[in-house]
């Protein structure tokens, strides 16, 4: 699922049962820790996705931007 949150950003993640942010990769069914945004156009939070602890590490090997860690609450 992916929601529009404002008009210059994208948050992506699965809901799970009872309304829990759940992890957006593929066959993942664990409660997402944490949000990886990507920085484009100055838009510190262009697109941001939603991780459980073993997934998105890869998010941090792309070298034209620049992704920063939220912890989600």
């Amino acid at each position: 699922m992916g929601k529009g949150a404002t008009k210059g950003s994208v948050q992506h993640y699965t809901e799970l049962e009872g309304g829990v942010i759940g992890c957006r990769t593929w066959g993942c069914d664990r409660p997402a820790t944490r949000w990886i945004d990507m920085e484009r156009y100055g838009n510190p939070r262009f697109l941001f996705t939603a991780y459980c602890d073993d997934d998105g590490k890869w998010e941090f090997e792309d070298p034209n931007h620049t992704m920063r860690v939220r912890k989600i609450k």
